[in-house]
């Protein structure tokens, strides 16, 4: 069973954090499509914090 799948790293059934499961991104089980990330893993961090700073360099340059 993938750790995804028990609900032990699920908060109200949209956010997800589990620090044991390596995945960043996540596919949601309760509603049967999308996705998630991850918010137990460091590299999920990274990623958003990269994501901010670009955003905010392109919304400052136009």
């Amino acid at each position: 069973m993938k750790s995804s799948d028990r609900d032990d790293g699920w908060i109200t059934g949209r956010i997800y954090f589990n620090r044991e499961d390596k995945r960043i991104i996540i596919k949601r089980p309760q509603s049967g499509f999308g996705y998630t990330m991850n918010l137990g893993n460091k590299w999920t961090w990274v990623f958003n914090i990269i994501f901010i700073i670009i955003a905010i360099i392109l919304v400052s340059v136009f």
